[in-house]
């Protein structure tokens, strides 16, 4: 019999939301393994115990995770490293199962990404996921508090100019959750990670549990399916 708890639980049609906006890292793509690689060996280098760094890693931007762990360090500087890094480990890099067939389902006009990551390294986990550039990324560099302050969704909304119950949003962790919900934004957890968050408006486990949602969104154009490591020519607008 299959595990009840594990069956995937939404509450929302994607066709009652004017955009929808994805969560990067954890959401559309699996960087654990790139994310811990370029973390560790840059802790190693500044003689950090990468497993001290590793858990203060837990939902920060790279700028606050050196002004936490190094604060004689530059956090601008060690987080443009940190990056450089992940782009070198970028090969381990994969794709949640189904996020880029829904992703790429959704109309560009309608879809955007706000991420934790750093723009540079946020760009090059699309190519390596094959996932297309969207119009709109809210990346790191863009905000000054990162999530669970709603302020990452908070520069989406006013660069889109739509009111928050207008955009549903996908995360997978409970601070990404949090961020979007006092932003105002109806949002679904997707993975381990978000399951029972109590103010989500439901869960999946992955994009392949999204059939209903799926067949309401129109057909991406087939220039918005981009085979896998194709070469991104676009780049996204940024919060100004």
């Amino acid at each position: 019999m299959k595990d009840q708890t594990k069956t995937a639980t939404v509450n929302v049609q994607l066709e009652d939301y004017d955009h929808v906006a994805f969560d990067l890292d954890g959401t559309l793509v699996d960087s654990e393994a790139v994310v811990e690689s370029a973390l560790r060996r840059w802790a190693r280098e500044e003689r950090i115990s990468p497993d001290y760094a590793m858990r203060m890693s837990a939902a920060r931007r790279d700028v606050d995770l050196v002004a936490a762990v190094a604060p004689g360090l530059s956090p601008e500087r060690e987080a443009a490293r940190i990056a450089d890094y992940e782009i070198q480990a970028m090969g381990l890099l994969e794709p949640i199962h189904c996020a880029v067939e829904f992703y790429s389902s959704i109309p560009a006009e309608r879809r955007s990404i706000v991420t934790s990551s750093a723009r540079v390294s946020a760009l090059a986990r699309l190519k390596a996921a094959g996932l297309s550039c969207p119009r709109i990324m809210i990346a790191a560099e863009d905000v000054s508090q990162g999530k669970p302050h709603p302020q990452p969704y908070q520069t989406l909304l006013r660069m889109l100019r739509i009111t928050p119950k207008r955009c549903l949003v996908f995360e997978d962790s409970s601070t990404g959750i949090e961020a979007a919900i006092a932003a105002g934004c109806d949002c679904v957890g997707v993975g381990p990670n978000a399951m029972g968050h109590p103010d989500s408006s439901g869960w999946i486990e992955n994009f392949c549990e999204a059939p209903f949602l799926t067949g309401r969104a129109e057909p991406a154009s087939q220039t918005e399916r981009r085979p896998r490591n194709e070469s991104i020519n676009e780049t996204p607008h940024t919060a100004v």
